[in-house]
Order: structure tokens, then C-alpha cells, then sequence
């Protein structure tokens, strides 16, 4: 490195650190966000687990006294609300559940008929759908048992009711399954929100800020040309950056392992592979110079720090697009057209490493748009430092 550019850039880096609002917003903040809430998601998912399974609030209606309604009363964590309107409990969330069994469903079972009951349920209530899943196996488990005892008296073996039995296996245990999709959903963005908004502070600081409190124009009549000031304060936006999304990333692994978190148990069966997070890292270092590069060229032109971050507010919410565009695909079927689509190809590929899925293919045609998206907004960036009707515009 050209020593004129490492005496900027540690200038730089020294003037960013010393600031604690800059440590407190651009480290801490993304190194603490997801264990934090990773651990108030898990816990308030298991909460309402935990509520359902021991305290699951019915309003029955059972008009002949069946043998359902006995089962369902012998289960001590079944809770019976009595003397109110079943539909109106459930809607006020006073109850989970308005179940109504007819007066003649024993009468019909014993026949060999089929009979119905009615269960109201909240779609919109987690807790609703949870002690629907529950009632309904229970209810499930007696009809399998009706049905072994029709055929019993038959003289007909129940495995004829199971001609095919299926064994499923799957790569990912069915509990960490939900949390390496969460996964998939949460890195991507991150990947792509930090990479852009953890220059902005830097950027804004680095341009309009110097210009504003009238130190850039000194610094350019010292003898190290533009093009090394440029460098050294582009570098010095592109580690900070990196440092910010290096944090998030930290930030995410420390959460996986979390014991009841919205990951799972912490469990090490949902992680990261060093080779994934070796290109994640390199895919995030060209990602944040692109947007280094971008966004100083955005603060340059801007007349005030209040401006530049005016200028700059677009760069927190169109990576958010980018990130959305893939968030609800499967991470081994993305068309191959968004590994040509700036940013979106970012997104594909994390989302791809972030699910086991190496393909080099993908992985060298994003990195080869990215490193071009980045050179052109080097030129750029260049274009505008070099224009004295940019640097000093008023």
C-alpha cells in the first residue's frame, strides 16, 4: 500500500473510532441486535407453546354426552369454560376453541356412520391454531381407534388400511429445519443491509462532514495527490463497513446458539461451514466498497452533512428490496437471470451458501458483476472528487 494512503487511512480510522456514538451505532448495535432478538422471539414462541400445551382454554358444546367430550375432559390440561357464547369467547380470546358435538354422534358412531363435530377457531391467534392441532390429533387418534374396532369386528386386520408405509429421512433434523430456513431468509439481508448502511456514517463523516467543517480543502493542497486521499478515505469507508457487517455476522452465529432462541436449542447441527463463510465475507468486503465508493460520492457533492445524509437515505432501503427478491425462494432453484441482477445476485448467492448450496458457477459470475459494479463506482467517486465544482459547491 502506497505509504501516503495508509497515512490517510489511519488517520481516518482514528478520528471514526475516537467518536462512541460511531462504536455504540456501527458495532455494538449490530453485534448485540439478533442474540437479543433471537432470544425474545424463541422465548415468546415457547411461551405460547408452553401456555397451549398446559392451559388450553375450550368452550364445549356437547349435547349428548359423548364418549369425545369425556375423552377431551379427562385431559388435565384442557381448561372448560362454561354459561358464554362459544363463537364470541373465541373472537375476544377468552377462549381457544368453541368445539360442538351433536346430540346423536355416539348414536352414529356405534351404527357404523360417520358423524361430524364443529370446531370455531382464530386463524389469526397463535395460540387458537396450536390448541386446534392439539384437539385435532386427540380427535384423529379416537377415530383411528373406531376404525380398528370396526374392522376387529370384522375379522379384517387393521394394516389393511396402510397398504404403503413411508420412512421419511431428511439431511436436517425437523427441529433445527425451521431455524436453517430462518437462516436463509436472515443472512442475505443482513449481508446487504450492513454492507450499505454501515458506510453511510463513514461516507457522510469522510465528504460532506470535512466539508462542512472546512478540513477538505486543506487536505487537498497537502502534497498527496486526490487520487491517494480518495483511496485512503474509500479504504478507510470499506473496513468500517466490513467491520459493521463482520459484527452482524457475529452477531447471527452467537444467536444460532442460543438455547431456546428462534434458531432452535442452540443446537450445532444449524451452522455456517468455514468455506461459506469465507465467500460470504468476500461477496460483503466488494458489496461494502461498492457502496463506499457510491455513497462518497453522494457525500462529496452534498453542500451539507444534513444534505448528504438527505442524499444517502435511498441506500438503506433499496439493498432491503434486493434482499426481499429472494427471501421466500428455495435457495437450490433461483433462476439463473439474478446472478445478473446488481445486488439481487448478492442476495441469490449468500442465500444459496447460507443453505450448503456451493455452486461456483453462480458464485464466480456474482462476484465478477460485483467487482465491475465496484470499479465503475470507483470511476465515479473519482469523477467527483476530481470536479472543483463538486468539492467546492456552495
Amino acid at each position: 500500500m502506497n505509504k501516503l494512503v495508509s497515512v490517510i487511512l489511519l488517520k481516518e480510522l482514528k478520528d471514526m473510532l475516537r467518536d462512541k456514538k460511531t462504536i455504540i451505532i456501527s458495532l455494538l448495535i449490530p453485534l448485540l441486535l439478533m442474540p437479543v432478538l433471537s432470544f425474545i422471539m424463541g422465548k415468546t414462541m415457547n411461551s405460547a407453546k408452553d401456555d397451549v400445551s398446559q392451559n388450553t382454554k375450550i368452550v364445549m358444546v356437547d349435547k349428548g354426552n359423548s364418549n369425545l367430550g369425556k375423552i377431551l375432559k379427562k385431559d388435565k390440561s384442557i381448561k372448560f369454560i362454561s354459561g358464554t357464547d362459544g363463537q364470541g369467547a373465541v373472537k375476544d380470546g377468552k377462549a381457544l376453541l368453541f368445539i360442538e358435538i351433536p346430540k346423536d354422534f355416539d348414536s352414529f358412531i356405534s351404527k357404523g356412520n360417520n358423524s361430524g363435530i364443529k370446531i370455531f377457531y382464530d386463524n389469526t391467534s397463535q395460540k387458537s391454531s396450536i390448541a386446534l392441532s392439539k384437539v385435532t390429533s386427540i380427535i384423529d387418534e379416537l377415530s383411528k381407534e373406531i376404525v380398528g374396532s370396526r374392522l376387529t369386528k370384522r375379522n379384517i386386520d387393521i394394516k389393511i388400511l396402510t397398504p404403503i408405509t413411508v420412512a421419511k429421512t431428511s439431511f436436517q433434523k425437523e427441529e433445527n429445519a425451521e431455524g436453517q430456513i430462518i437462516l436463509g431468509m436472515l443472512i442475505p439481508i443482513f449481508v446487504l443491509l450492513y454492507s450499505a448502511t454501515g458506510t453511510i456514517a463513514a461516507a457522510t463523516d469522510l465528504g460532506a462532514g470535512e466539508k462542512e467543517r472546512g478540513t477538505l480543502e486543506p487536505l487537498l493542497t497537502t502534497k498527496a495527490g486526490r487520487r491517494y486521499i480518495l483511496t485512503g478515505k474509500l479504504y478507510a469507508i470499506t473496513i468500517m463497513g466490513f467491520i459493521v457487517s463482520v459484527c452482524s455476522m457475529i452477531g447471527i452465529l452467537v444467536s444460532m446458539k442460543i438455547p431456546g432462541g428462534m434458531f432452535g436449542n442452540g443446537s450445532t447441527a444449524i451452522a455456517l461451514g468455514y468455506k461459506a463463510i469465507a465467500l460470504i465475507g468476500v461477496i460483503s468486503i466488494i458489496t461494502t466498497m461498492f457502496f463506499g465508493a457510491l455513497e462518497l460520492a453522494v457525500s462529496v457533492y452534498a453542500r451539507s452533512f444534513k444534505e448528504a445524509q438527505t442524499y444517502l437515505t435511498p441506500f438503506s432501503i433499496v439493498p432491503i428490496f434486493a434482499a426481499y427478491g429472494t427471501m421466500y425462494m428455495d435457495a437450490k432453484n433461483i433462476p439463473f437471470l439474478y446472478f445478473n441482477i446488481p445486488l439481487l445476485s448478492v442476495s441469490s448467492v449468500v442465500k444459496e451458501l447460507t443453505s450448503g448450496v456451493y455452486n461456483y458457477g453462480h458464485i464466480g459470475i456474482t462476484i465478477g458483476w460485483s467487482i465491475v459494479y465496484t470499479i465503475v463506482a470507483i470511476i465515479f467517486a473519482r469523477h467527483m472528487f476530481n470536479k472543483e465544482s463538486v468539492i467546492f459547491r456552495s
